[in-house]
């Protein structure tokens, strides 16, 4: 299993493309079923983001970011920002 600063790497290789992941592998299971998610301020678009597998179901949750330019964003004010979201296993 794959430690967080693997994960981390991820999310940098996925912010790096502008926030598609298709491309890029699960550092836990190597599938790319890699799904992102920011939930920002929509003023300051500052928030978190949730980066999870669809195929093992594990991830990262990273609080303090900027999405990269062009990145889909939710509201953090809005509840409906989470639906769809699965409870993935978080590497803290």
């Amino acid at each position: 299993m794959a430690d967080r600063a693997a994960w981390l790497r991820v999310l940098g290789q996925v912010a790096d493309r502008q926030g598609e992941v298709g491309l890029v592998s699960c550092p836990d299971c190597g599938q790319d079923r890699l799904e992102v998610r920011y939930i920002v301020e929509p003023e300051t678009r500052v928030g978190y983001v949730l980066l999870w597998c669809g195929a093992c179901v594990h991830g990262i949750s990273v609080s303090r970011v900027r999405p990269p330019e062009g990145a889909p964003t939710r509201s953090i004010d809005d509840p409906a920002s989470v639906v769809g979201v699965p409870d993935f296993a978080r590497h803290e």
